[in-house]
Order: structure tokens, then C-alpha cells, then sequence
């Protein structure tokens, strides 16, 4: 059979035969295609390279550039606004690195991958390459880097004290200068994928304030100073009051630039030295009504109100750092009766000094009164006047100086050295003896009459010392062991509008006894020294060994 009516009958072969050649034709063009050109689908390092060659890509590299968005904010209104500025990548020296990798990628994907689609990213390092040095110029014309145009971060801080609200923490202001690092980080991610833009607020590409709102120092510090100005301390003086709380604490506080919280000492100091000028009365003068029922002004003396101000301050330093809330009693060296100018109370001894007369005034009534020697003024031991207490009581006590010992019954100190006891070695008391026949500074009183002072006063006892112009007494003697002096002591002058001070009832008094021979005194031990000072001891505690200043 002869081919032309092979292919008369076969008609079908013809047509199948082009359509097999167009086939290969296809397939070898494919191939040929698919050799040079990446995968539907395919992405390296993130960059869609689908149906590119190495060439394309290559030139799509050269061509690429990058819109930056950035934001402006106006300074005053904070108003935000954006625009975008171009980077090339020409201007970065953006080109492809090594192309190997890139032609590995095409010959693994082969024809049927090609066919069927690759959705893969790959991998490879030095796809692209740039220049930093030229990024980080690129980065620095952009106009959010200028710090001269542009508006700076604010850091959130803490508001002023607000009475009733304490203190808030002011959130921060962001800004519109950009932090170059974080800029050029942002813009070369964005780059590494040929993305068309990047948008700098998104990236948190600009300087960021110090300090937040959410900063664990911000909330510590709120936390701390609030806690502080909740205090409240309720001190009470008497009558008065005085109230410490955050209206005046928040002055004392510093608050640090790292917003850290000082409370500033000094000024908790400055307070507590501000309670002991107006309340403390030791060593202060005071104006006394005397026995007689005239006023003197009584000078000095150790009695009174004394604050430890250091031990008081750093009480308060820890109360203030706790928030306390309470009423308090400050910390003292001593302590008096009561408040206010008439500290001493209605309970206390009262010495003239001048008419040599000792009172026991309780509740407000003399219940006892004795004449008495006091220092020698002649020798400068004079009792110094002034408001005391008593130190302590003790009996048979033995008074020692320089070259003696004295015994004694009855030991009342109350101005260190100095104090009350019996003087059995005199047979007078009163008078003007003090003037050269005095003691060495200590209120010298008959037996029985300092043993009857002994059981009236207490330690703490105020003792108040005074001179009263143009009074003097008559001398009284020491006989029956009962002396004759619950009368009114002669005034030479009497003073102006002087009452005659109510007096404990007197005693019947027994007929005056014969004289006797005076026994033998023991002889006289000679005298310490009055103590320069008249300084209180911190503590109450009896000395180890007591000074008569006889």
C-alpha cells in the first residue's frame, strides 16, 4: 500500500502527529523557560521572584526604591501629621550578591515545578547586598532625624502634690525625632523583602521618652510618696494641738530626675526643732506666785519639758515612711507636770531664797513650811535660783566631798549636787546665817523638818528657787526636835499687795525647855565645792556617790 492511501485511511495520524509536535515544541520551550525563570509562587528571603529570571531580578534591584513614612508633630498642640521621603536603592549600593545560590534555586525547581507551582521562600544568605555606611547618610538626610526641626519625646512624670488627691502620674508625649539605629533596622528589613515602604511609627523607629506611664519606677515612686503624704500625726500640748500631715510632709519630699523618692531629714528635723522651741519650758524663765501671794520671776533651773529632738526626728522619719496615722507623745529627755507656763503644776516645793524659808505646797496648799540655811554667799556658794526637780530620795545617806564624809537622814537632791537634808550640827536656821555661815549650796533644814518634807515629796517633785527683793527672816532655833517656824517669816518691805501664804495649821507649841549646855559638835568637815553647772543629768538614776554641798 502506498503511503498517500496509508494516510487516506489513516486520517486521524496527521493531526495527532502536530499536535505531538506542538507538544514537544511546548515542552521544550517550557523547559527552556522554566531552566531560566523561577516557579509560580516562589519567594527568596521573602522576595516574590515568581516567573523571574536572574536578570529580572537583578534589574528590578537596580530599579528599587523605598517610600519612608514618618510623622510630624506640632510642639505645641501635639497635633500628628505624616509624609514619606524616598530612598533609592542605587543610593544605598542596594545590588544582588552572590547569583549562584539563585541558579542552584532554578535548576531544583525544574520543569514540574515550574508546571505546578513552587510555594516556597528560600533561604540564602548575600541575596542582596547594601551599603550601611551609605544607609546610615541616607538615614540622617531624612527630615525626622533633625533634632533642630523636630519635637522631642516628653517622659511621664509625676504631677505636683494636690491636696485630696495626693499624686498622679502625667503619661508621656512621644515625639517626631527619629532614632537613627532603630531607623536604619526598620528600613533594612524592609529592604531585605524589596518592600515598597515602611512605616516608621509602626517600626517604633523614633526616640522614645525616658520614662513611661507603665515604668515600674513611676508607679513605685507614686506608690511611695503617697503612702508618705497619708500620714497624719496628732501631736497634743496641753491645750493645743498641733496636726502634721501631707499638707506639710509634701514639702519635705525630693523627688529625684531617675524619679526616685528622698524624704529630706533636715526638714523633719526643722519641725521637730520648731515643737521643742514653742513647748519645751527647761531652762526657761517663769513667772511664779509665791507663797506670800506676790509674783517673782524665777531664772533658769533644769526643771521643765525637754525634747530628744534626734530620738523624736527619727521616730517620725519612720512613722512619715510608714503612712502612720495617730495621735503621739514626743520623745523626751524629762517630762513636768503639765503643760503650758504653769509646767510645774500645783504640787512642789518652793525655797526664798531671801527670806531663807522653805514651802511644801500640795494641790495648790502650803501643808508644810520650815525655815532653813541655804549657801554661803559670803564664800560665792550661793544656792543658785532657778526651777528644779528632785532627782531621787534616799536615807542614811553619806555625803561625801574633799576631806569629809557626812552622814545624813533625810537626802533629797534636786540641782546635781545640791539638795535638801537634815543639818543636825545647826542649832539655827533662818535669818541672814546664809550670808557667812551658809552652806556649800544645799538647803540645810532642821531634823524633823526634812523628815517631814522627806514623806511630802516625790521624785520629780518641782523645787523652785527664788529671791524676792527686801525680804528677810528672823533666825529661829532647832529645839524639841520641832522648830518654831510655821510662822510667817519677818519681811523687812513688805511688798506690795503680799498676802500672808496659807499656812498648814501650827502646832500646839511645848513650852520652850530650859536651855541645855550645846553637845559637842562634831567638828565641821570642811566642804566640796559648789558644782560649777546646775546641768540635770539625762537620767534620774542616784549617783554613785552624792556631793553635799552642805
Amino acid at each position: 500500500m502506498k503511503v498517500k492511501d496509508y494516510f487516506k485511511e489513516h486520517k486521524w495520524i496527521i493531526p495527532v502527529a502536530i499536535a505531538a509536535g506542538v507538544l514537544i515544541i511546548t515542552a521544550i520551550v517550557i523547559a527552556v523557560y522554566s531552566s531560566g525563570h523561577f516557579a509560580r509562587g516562589t519567594k527568596v528571603n521573602g522576595i516574590d521572584v515568581s516567573g523571574m529570571s536572574v536578570k529580572q531580578l537583578q534589574k528590578r534591584i537596580g530599579e528599587y526604591s523605598i517610600n519612608v513614612k514618618e510623622r510630624k508633630i506640632d510642639e505645641k498642640s501635639r497635633d500628628e501629621s505624616f509624609f514619606e521621603e524616598t530612598i533609592k536603592g542605587r543610593d544605598i549600593g542596594l545590588a544582588v550578591g552572590d547569583a549562584q545560590p539563585l541558579y542552584d534555586i532554578l535548576k531544583d525547581q525544574g520543569f514540574i515545578k515550574f508546571f505546578a507551582g513552587d510555594k516556597k521562600d528560600y533561604e540564602i544568605s548575600h541575596t542582596l547586598s547594601y551599603d550601611k555606611d551609605l544607609l546610615a547618610k541616607e538615614v540622617s538626610a531624612l527630615k525626622g532625624a533633625s533634632a533642630t526641626d523636630g519635637t522631642e519625646a516628653v517622659s511621664a512624670s509625676i504631677a505636683e502634690y494636690t491636696e485630696g488627691k495626693g499624686y498622679e502620674i502625667v503619661s508621656e508625649q512621644q515625639g517626631d525625632i527619629l532614632d537613627e539605629q532603630a531607623t536604619c533596622e526598620a528600613i533594612e528589613k524592609a529592604v531585605a523583602s524589596l518592600k515598597e515602604s515602611v512605616d516608621l511609627s509602626r517600626e517604633k523607629a523614633y526616640k522614645k521618652p525616658e520614662f513611661t506611664s507603665e515604668s515600674d519606677v513611676l508607679k513605685d515612686a507614686v506608690e511611695t510618696l503617697n503612702r508618705y503624704v497619708s500620714t497624719e500625726i496628732t501631736y497634743k500640748f496641753g491645750d493645743d494641738t498641733v496636726v502634721l500631715d501631707g499638707t506639710r510632709i509634701n514639702k519635705w519630699i525630693k523627688i529625684k530626675k531617675d524619679n526616685t523618692v528622698k524624704l529630706r531629714r533636715n526638714k523633719v528635723e526643722k519641725f521637730v526643732q520648731e515643737l521643742h522651741r514653742k513647748y519645751d519650758t527647761v531652762f526657761t524663765n517663769r513667772k511664779f506666785k509665791t507663797a506670800y501671794g506676790d509674783t517673782v520671776t524665777v531664772y533658769g533651773g533644769d526643771y521643765g519639758w525637754w525634747m530628744n529632738t534626734v530620738k523624736e526626728t527619727d521616730k517620725l522619719v519612720k512613722l512619715i515612711q510608714k503612712g502612720a496615722v495617730k495621735e503621739r507623745t514626743p520623745e523626751y529627755r524629762q517630762t513636768a507636770v503639765s503643760y503650758g507656763d504653769k509646767d510645774y503644776g500645783d504640787t512642789y516645793a518652793e525655797v526664798d531664797l531671801s527670806g531663807q524659808h522653805v514651802f511644801v505646797v500640795k494641790d495648790g496648799k502650803v501643808v508644810f513650811d520650815t525655815a532653813c540655811v541655804t549657801g554661803n554667799e559670803s564664800q560665792g556658794h550661793a544656792t543658785p535660783a532657778g526651777t528644779y526637780g528632785i532627782t531621787y530620795k534616799q536615807r542614811n545617806a553619806t555625803l561625801r566631798g574633799e576631806n569629809y564624809e557626812t552622814p545624813v537622814s533625810y537626802w533629797m537632791p534636786f540641782n546635781g549636787g545640791i539638795g535638801f537634808h537634815d543639818a543636825y550640827w545647826r542649832s539655827r536656821f533662818g535669818g541672814t546665817l546664809y550670808r557667812t555661815g551658809g552652806s556649800h549650796g544645799c538647803v540645810n533644814l532642821p531634823p524633823s523638818s526634812a523628815k517631814k518634807i522627806y514623806s511630802l515629796v516625790e521624785q520629780g517633785t518641782p523645787v523652785i528657787c527664788y529671791h524676792r527683793s527686801g525680804s528677810s527672816s528672823k533666825t529661829t532655833t532647832d529645839s524639841s526636835s520641832k522648830p518654831s517656824v510655821t510662822k510667817k517669816p519677818t519681811v523687812t518691805k513688805k511688798p506690795t499687795a503680799t498676802k500672808k501664804p496659807k499656812l498648814a495649821k501650827k502646832p500646839k507649841a511645848k513650852k520652850k525647855p530650859k536651855a541645855t549646855k550645846k553637845p559637842k559638835a562634831k567638828k565641821k568637815p570642811k566642804l566640796a565645792k559648789k558644782p560649777t553647772t546646775t546641768k540635770q543629768p539625762e537620767t534620774t538614776k542616784k549617783p554613785e556617790t552624792s556631793e553635799d554641798e552642805e
